[in-house]
This record gives C-alpha cells, sequence and structure tokens, in this order.
C-alpha cells in the first residue's frame, strides 16, 4: 500500500499537466520572455532568504533593482562552500512545512544539504519522465534498476507499484549471474534505468557468461558514461542508452539524443566557462540557487538547434570514478553514498591497495572530536562482505592523493 501511495503521488494529473507544459515549450518561437519572468521569479524569492541581499550588497549589487535576465552575468558567482556554510540562509520560505532536505552524492566525501519543496520535486519528476516518455517509456511499463538499497543479503525485490524489479549491484558476479539473467528475461523489462558503472558491470557479467539479453530501452543518470562503457553496454543488453546529466542541487540538466546533449527548456539557465560551469536553477525558488559554481567540465558547441531550442553540448568530462573490485569478481561502484552523513567526516578517499585490502583515509572536521568510524564501517560492511580488511586513518587535508593536474578523486584503485 505505501508503495502504491508513494507511486500515484509522483504519477498523477499535477505531472500530466507539468509534461504538458514542457512539451508547450517547444512550440514557442522563442523562450527569451518565460526565461525573463523564471528569473524574476527566482530574484524575488532570494530577496526574501537571508544570504542574498548581504552577499549582493557586499558586491556592490543592490538586490532590489535586479530588473530583467540582462543583470545576471553581473551577479557573484556562488560556490557550494558558500552554500553548506549555512543552507537555511538560502530558503525563501520560512516555514518548514513541504520542505525536503536532500543531499549531494558527495564525491569529495563532504555531501552538501539542499532543500525542495513539493512545487520543485514535482518539476524535475516532470523533467526527468518528459524524457523518457520521449524515448518510449511510460511509467506503467516493466522496468529493472540497479539503484536501489538492497544489500549483500538481498538479491531481488519487486516494486509493483513501479512495476520495477530492483536487483542488488553487489550480487553482480559468476555465482549469481545464471539466476540474475534467468530473472530478467522472465521478467522481459522494456528499460534499464542504472548508473552507467554498474550497468556497465552487468555487461560485463554477462559477457563472462557468453550470452546477451534484449533490454530495448537503458536510462542512465549521475555519472559521466564513457564510450567504452556505452558500447559494451549496447551490445550485451541489444540496447540503446539515453543518458541524463544533472545535480542533486537542481542547476542543470542535460539530456542526450544520438550521443549529443542538450539543454531541456525553462529547467536553468547555463553558462558554460573552459574549466567550470556557472549555472542558475529555475525550478526551485524555495531554495534559489543563482550562478551556481559547477566544477565539471561541459564542451558545447557552437551550434544552437532550433528544435531541440537548445544549444548542443558535445561531451560531459567529470564524475569519473574507479571501483571496488572483490575477490569473486563483484565491482562496488557510487561507494561515496555511503559516507554520507558521517558525524565528524569532512573528507575521505579510498584506495584498494588489493583485492581483499582498502585503506580509507579520513579527514576530520575541524570541530570534531572524532569521526563515527563504526558507523561508516557498518555501512561498508553491508556492501563489501567481510571479507575485506578496511583499514581507517584520520590524515589532514593537504595529504589527500591527487593528481599531477591537482585533480583529486574519491577512490583509487592499484591493482
Amino acid at each position: 500500500m505505501k508503495n502504491f501511495l508513494k507511486f500515484h503521488l509522483r504519477h498523477n494529473f499535477l505531472l500530466k499537466k507539468e509534461i504538458k507544459k514542457i512539451e508547450d515549450y517547444f512550440k514557442l518561437d522563442s523562450l527569451a520572455e518565460k526565461q525573463n519572468k523564471a528569473f524574476l521569479q527566482l530574484i524575488k524569492a532570494a530577496q526574501k532568504t537571508t544570504f542574498y541581499p548581504k552577499f549582493y550588497k557586499e558586491n556592490g549589487i543592490d538586490i532590489y533593482k535586479i530588473s530583467s535576465l540582462d543583470d545576471l552575468p553581473e551577479l557573484p558567482v556562488l560556490t557550494k562552500a558558500m552554500v553548506k556554510t549555512n543552507p537555511k540562509a538560502f530558503l525563501s520560505k520560512k516555514t518548514p512545512i513541504g520542505i525536503i532536505k536532500g543531499f549531494t552524492s558527495g564525491s569529495t566525501g563532504s555531501p552538501l544539504m539542499v532543500y525542495r519543496d513539493l512545487k520543485a520535486i514535482l518539476k524535475e519528476n516532470a523533467y526527468v519522465w518528459w524524457y523518457r516518455n520521449n524515448c518510449g517509456l511510460i511509467s506503467k511499463d516493466r522496468k529493472i534498476s540497479f539503484r536501489s538499497d538492497l544489500n549483500r543479503t538481498s538479491l531481488f525485490k519487486f516494486n509493483k507499484a513501479e512495476n520495477t524489479l530492483y536487483i542488488s549491484p553487489n550480487h553482480l558476479n559468476k555465482e549469481n549471474a545464471k539466476q540474475i539473467i534467468d530473472k530478467v528475461n522472465n521478467f522481459a523489462p522494456k528499460a534499464l534505468i542504472s548508473y552507467p558503472s554498474t550497468a556497465y558491470n552487468f555487461a560485463l557479467l554477462l559477457a563472462k557468461e557468453n550470452t546477451k539479453l534484449k533490454i530495448p530501452l537503458t536510462f542512465t543518470s549521475s555519472e559521466n558514461i564513457l564510450g567504452f562503457q556505452r558500447e559494451k553496454i549496447e551490445q550485451l543488453l541489444t540496447t540503446t542508452i539515453f543518458d541524463w546529466y544533472g545535480n542533486a542541487e537542481r542547476t542543470i540538466a542535460l539530456y542526450s539524443e544520438n550521443n549529443v546533449y542538450y539543454e531541456p527548456p525553462l529547467y536553468a539557465i547555463t553558462e558554460y566557462k573552459q574549466a567550470e560551469v556557472i549555472t542558475t536553477g529555475l525550478i526551485n525558488t524555495t531554495f534559489p540557487l543563482i550562478r551556481y559554481q559547477v566544477n565539471d567540465v561541459i564542451e558545447k558547441t557552437s551550434t544552437y538547434n532550433t528544435t531541440k531550442k537548445s544549444v548542443e553540448i558535445k561531451s560531459i568530462v567529470g564524475r569519473l570514478e574507479d571501483a571496488i573490485v572483490l575477490k569473486d569478481g563483484t565491482r562496488i561502484n557510487r561507494l561515496n553514498r555511503d559516507f554520507t552523513g558521517i558525524e565528524g567526516l569532512q573528507k575521505a578517499q579510498v584506495i584498494q591497495v588489493s583485492l581483499d585490502k582498502l585503506h580509507i583515509n579520513l579527514v576530520k572536521e575541524e570541530e570534531a572530536k572524532t569521526i563515527a568510524i563504526n558507523i561508516l564501517e557498518t555501512k561498508l560492511r553491508k556492501r563489501l562482505g567481510d571479507e575485506v580488511d578496511i583499514e581507517f586513518q584520520v590524515i589532514l587535508e593537504k595529504d589527500l592523493i591527487t593528481s599531477a593536474s591537482g585533480k583529486y578523486k574519491f577512490v583509487i584503485s592499484k591493482i
């Protein structure tokens, strides 16, 4: 009953109404007027926060005199560190009713708390399902997904309301291969919804078993999908990949079509720089983020596609992460989620020394006396099992390992 209630709260006439709005944007000759209106609504919301009036005043800008989208380039850039210092200062509403907390993935071991209201959640869901609908998937179609909370003791879970079969990504090994393949074949899904790295692990498992599946559609998100991953996934799953790029802050979204990315209309205003992207999300006025810095590198072309109402994006660089490989061949990705909500932790770095040994470096928050290592280890054991020796060490931030260019990686594999 809970699953059905949750499903119908997210998939109802309000969602259909929002999807229709998105479809109608493509019929307009220009989006400029609606972009300007959405931007001014965002500024009006920012005026009600405790952060923006002071921040803009310090930078010589009167927030109450911002009159159009033309003023946007003059506004100062907002960083993740600024938001993290006091997320509540960015709230435009004083009452907590209908406001829901969210967290970034914490790829640096340091997640950011964000806030969304029900309207923003509805809009985000509408953009995701507008895209999926256009690619040939409706919510009632059969789906499989590896994006679940299943641990190493559970292999499958079926959500009847979503018509989705969840499979534990922690069981993708030879021992479970036949059972998983048979289950998927019998279920006959129309789509796979997954992280690229986990879909790739699944494809590798199929390759080892010398078999293929037929899953017409694959929807990936949350990671940069690499060329060799795409090739293997599409070949072994007999599928077409549709990739969605976004962030937990809801300040940017890109969708792929024939290996080219586009901006969905009226989701955000995006400024592409050489080594960063400056984003202004338009769908969440409760937690306005204006000229928010995203450190992924996105290469856009000079081509504007009039049909898509968007510039064409050549490639997305970033979010690359090594996998942890267990003795039985299981590959564990997206380990950073287990570091979310650990008291006393500022940053972390996982180093795989061998198939049965991990070194985990932890950076303590300045005000914290200790880090809740026991809670972290419990969370990791659920995914890694008991055969892996985990060694924790508290270090200084300057001692985190970086590349020659100074780039930090959350997971480093030495095997």
